[in-house]
């Protein structure tokens, strides 16, 4: 079985038996980080793109890197973990279906586990305390339109504002200034 067939049937179902993509508020993404180097001529590299990316109310929890069932379960753990690094998300998963290696990129606690967490169970172990801005920037709906391109930078941004005290951040293009954790065109 491919990486696909075992991302269609295997892995999907597993997920949404874990809720992610079913309960209110969580997406289950495939990401594309960088659409890759550009070589010249009109040709560009190879794109990051990550398999799965866990979202509960607009926040990065998780990225899983599928394998080809017939590999190895550990073989896409440096992916994951560079995916989960630049899309700010504390858990990092490589899987071949068969096993789920994951890694917990803020204590390096890393090892096989049993399921894939609920959304609510990531939830907790990234925001374990409650934080009022956070959790009103939570409910704000953000804005996704099918015809540009998920940018990460600024999703990345607003994730950083509502994890800090501020309540602003200036953009880094000028393009998309982030106000209150909510992106404004």
């Amino acid at each position: 079985m491919n990486e696909a067939e075992t991302r269609a049937e295997l892995i999907d179902p597993a997920l949404r038996a874990a809720g992610s993509g079913v309960i209110a508020e969580s997406r289950v993404r495939r990401e594309t980080i960088c659409p890759g180097r550009i070589e010249g001529a009109g040709r560009r590299g190879t794109p990051e793109i990550a398999d799965y990316v866990l979202t509960l109310r607009n926040h990065n929890l998780a990225v899983i890197e599928a394998k080809a069932e017939d590999k190895g379960p550990t073989e896409g753990v440096g992916q994951a973990m560079t995916y989960a690094q630049k899309l700010q998300a504390r858990f990092a998963f490589s899987t071949n279906s068969r096993r789920i290696y994951g890694i917990d990129m803020e204590t390096g606690k890393e090892g096989y586990v049993e399921r894939y967490p609920t959304p609510d169970e990531l939830w907790a172990e990234v925001f374990g305390t409650p934080n009022e801005w956070r959790d009103r920037f939570a409910t704000v709906p953000f804005e996704e339109r099918s015809d540009e391109p998920w940018n990460y930078a600024a999703s990345s941004r607003a994730n950083s504002v509502s994890k800090s005290k501020r309540s602003c951040a200036p953009s880094s293009t000028g393009r998309q200034p982030v106000i209150c954790g909510k992106m404004v065109r």
